[in-house]
């Protein structure tokens, strides 16, 4: 039942007729706002509410493209991490080859100031290796019996006495180090000439043996070759004292020193061939 003042029979508007009415309402907002620019308050308003959600829905997407670019640079990063490593590999193995070749050469230059002695002839020879044992007092030349070499020779380098050839092959040969307990050598000290014998102490030593307490000899007196042998050229080298002391229960002091040659280092040596002597006709 109606109301009093309420219409019994009242019609709603149509579809058609409220879209034409919003369609109108947009169309005056349009002209509205493109004559007058009414709406530029109400547009600023709703950007500034609406910034948090834009935010809010492009920061996965930030997220993600942030992710990629940290994921790309890492790898970048490793990749030139990487190329340098192996360029500084590269560096320190020329560097170190650049060092080998510099001290060799030194070698080779004094060396070359050797000058061979009458009846002798010089045989330059590298080291191919040490021995197999850490304490093998011997080394092995890249010469051998194709080259002259025999039993026997003496080897040296710019410095001093190396040792002796006592093995000999096609290619190649076998040298006892002076520093050898098996090795023994007439020797002389240079200041004062006194003879006498040096025996290898082990590595890098010497001992000057049978040398009586009343001696002139002092830390520091370089030792060469007699010559009283036959063996070693007179004048060459061997080692040079490191301490004297006496011992109450012997009638001879106990002497020790260091050989010259570099027996660890050297890789140039030179090995003095006799020539044989010839015969008159």
């Amino acid at each position: 039942m109606a109301m009093p003042g309420q219409l019994m029979f009242a019609r709603r508007l149509g579809p058609t007729a409220r879209l034409s009415i919003w369609l109108l309402l947009g169309l005056a907002c349009i002209v509205i706002d493109v004559r007058y620019h009414a709406l530029e308050g109400l547009r600023s308003g709703f950007s500034l509410l609406l910034q948090p959600v834009r935010q809010a829905m492009r920061a996965p997407v930030d997220v993600a493209v942030e992710l990629g670019g940290f994921f790309t640079r890492h790898r970048l990063l490793q990749k030139e991490r990487d190329a340098l490593l192996d360029e500084r590999a590269r560096l320190r193995v020329s560097e170190n080859r650049a060092n080998e070749l510099s001290r060799e050469n030194r070698e080779l230059r004094a060396l070359l100031q050797l000058r061979s002695r009458p009846g002798q002839q010089l045989v330059h020879a590298a080291l191919l290796y040490r021995g197999h044992d850490w304490f093998a007092q011997r080394i092995t030349l890249d010469q051998g019996a194709d080259a002259g070499l025999r039993r026997g020779l003496p080897v040296v380098d710019a410095v001093g006495l190396v040792g002796q050839v006592t093995r000999v092959y096609p290619h190649s040969s076998d040298v006892t180090l002076v520093s050898s307990p098996d090795h023994l050598t007439p020797v002389y000290v240079e200041r004062t000439g006194q003879r006498g014998l040096a025996a290898g102490g082990g590595r890098g030593r010497l001992e000057l043996r049978y040398m009586p307490v009343h001696t002139d000899i002092r830390p520091g007196d370089r030792l060469l070759t007699s010559g009283i042998d036959r063996v070693y050229p007179a004048g060459i080298p061997v080692g040079r004292i490191v301490s004297v002391s006496r011992l109450k229960t012997s009638p001879y002091l106990n002497i020790e020193g260091a050989p010259l040659a570099g027996l660890d280092r050297s890789r140039a040596v030179l090995v003095l061939v006799a020539r044989p002597l010839e015969r008159a006709p």
